[in-house]
């Protein structure tokens, strides 16, 4: 009668432990919206562009996006604000996080290519409902940080 029980709790245990474990899925990047503060260094000082909108756009496939700063001026005197549009990110997704990492993109603005404001070393993230993120327009360190608009 024991070994009955004991093989029986030992069935038991065996069809618990078998249990199968899902594997976590990845985030899956998504078109949104941002609204937060670009900051440019302008002759060693921070320049803020504060309630800065920022649109996150992936591509079908979720291995690359692109970035539009809307409405920005890169320095004090800048007489206007103007749209850019970072293309060419790399997107890596992890079930925490979207990591976005670019070294070297030419940006769009005003109809075209700005080869004189390369971005170089773009690094950033979305965790939860914000977008944070950093590089190089040209000489000048800029980074952004932001919550997602619903």
């Amino acid at each position: 009668m024991k070994t009955k029980m004991f093989f029986a709790a030992l069935a038991a245990l065996t069809l618990i432990g078998c249990g199968k474990v899902e594997p976590e899925t990845p985030i899956v990047p998504e078109k949104s919206d941002y609204k937060g503060t670009v900051t440019v260094q302008y002759q060693g000082e921070p320049f803020n562009n504060e309630n800065i909108q920022v649109n996150f756009t992936p591509a079908e496939d979720g291995k690359t996006a692109s970035i539009v700063i809307y409405q920005i001026r890169f320095v004090p005197q800048m007489p206007v604000t103007i749209d850019v549009t970072i293309p060419n990110i790399a997107v890596q997704s992890t079930t925490e996080k979207i990591l976005l990492s670019c070294e070297k993109t030419i940006p769009l603005a005003m109809g075209g290519e700005y080869p004189r404001y390369t971005v170089t070393n773009l690094e950033g993230e979305i965790v939860g409902k914000e977008l944070v993120f950093s590089l190089n327009f040209g000489d000048s360190p800029t980074s952004f940080r932001g919550q997602l608009q619903l």
